[in-house]
């Protein structure tokens, strides 16, 4: 089998490669940034929003599965639909779910958008949503979707995961949302979901629809206490009110109006998928953060939330 994976060189894209190539199939990787061979047999250099490049790169590389990591505009998804010929197109979404205020996220949470689709540039979510809206019209076209939350790793550009390690190895406390924290929150490995779309290429698999990918109920608070222990530093948690916390000193939320984490039923039944344990996914990350010590833009405001946690502290959870 030979997969086409675009965005093959980023962060979830070489977590796919490298579980590709693992099961034998021939990995070509496509987009803007090229990597060392090692991760996929082969890079094809193209820009995705021109759809003369994308027909060429299709032509050349006659995939049976195309895995789309990059596309977040409907249009893109409109092109691979008039380009492919192949057996099934995989396309890498995220949490399009609405609104759930603390239920798990089932797949069928997600209902197609009305209307006409877009043309006009739209934000990453709403690009996302209207992509599997127009995966949803296309008819006979053989597709499924993997439907990642915020995904944790080793490279993470997003620095989310840092920002955490940040606060825990300076020794104070950490700010928390005091409605969620210790509800099963929206989080995936990057290796999992990398597993999940290898799984969902499996032409051997009838994959078709959406499968979510995710930790199996691991709370924002199962993931600082397990990152202490690694890390041998104490814990302290402030709870307090999600509306009152300064920007980017809980990057990973939960928001109270999200959902609380995602059902995996139907990816255990139709994709065998098995989710990693939290402490399996935290040495690979820590060694990177260890090694790089990269910083979140949002530790700058470091000192107002060590502020705020003394008052809240200082009022207590009575007040």
């Amino acid at each position: 089998m030979r997969c086409l994976v675009v965005g093959g060189a980023g962060f979830v894209g070489t977590a796919a490669c490298k579980e590709l190539m693992r099961r034998g199939v021939e990995t070509v990787a496509a987009g803007r940034t090229p990597r060392p061979y090692g991760t996929f047999t082969s890079f094809v250099p193209f820009d995705r929003t021109d759809q003369a490049m994308l027909a060429g790169a299709l032509g050349q590389v006659r995939p049976d599965v195309v895995l789309d990591l990059a596309a977040y505009q409907p249009s893109h998804v409109l092109a691979v639909l008039d380009a492919f010929r192949g057996e099934r197109y995989v396309f890498v979404s995220t949490g399009v779910y609405p609104d759930l205020h603390g239920r798990p996220a089932r797949e069928r949470d997600f209902l197609p958008l009305e209307g006409p689709v877009p043309f006009e540039p739209l934000a990453y979510r709403e690009g996302k949503r209207w992509c599997e809206t127009v995966l949803a019209r296309s008819g006979d076209f053989p597709w499924a979707v993997v439907r990642p939350p915020a995904v944790l790793g080793a490279e993470d550009h997003t620095l989310r995961i840092a920002a955490y390690l940040q606060r825990l190895e300076d020794g104070g406390p950490l700010l928390v949302p005091e409605e969620t924290y210790e509800r099963p929150a929206g989080l995936a490995w990057v290796r999992d979901v990398g597993y999940a779309c290898a799984l969902a290429c499996d032409l051997r698999r009838p994959a078709a629809g959406p499968y979510n990918v995710s930790f199996d109920r691991v709370s924002l608070r199962d993931l600082l206490e397990a990152s202490g222990r690694a890390l041998a530093r104490p814990v302290t948690t402030v709870p307090v009110p999600y509306a009152e916390l300064p920007e980017g000193a809980s990057p990973y939320g939960p928001d109270p109006a999200r959902s609380a984490g995602y059902d995996l039923t139907r990816t255990r039944a139709e994709l065998g998928f098995e989710p990693s344990a939290l402490e399996d996914a935290l040495p690979e990350t820590l060694a990177w953060y260890l090694a790089r010590r990269p910083s979140h833009p949002g530790y700058a405001g470091r000192a107002r939330e060590l502020e705020l946690a003394r008052r809240a502290t200082r009022r207590g959870p009575a007040e």
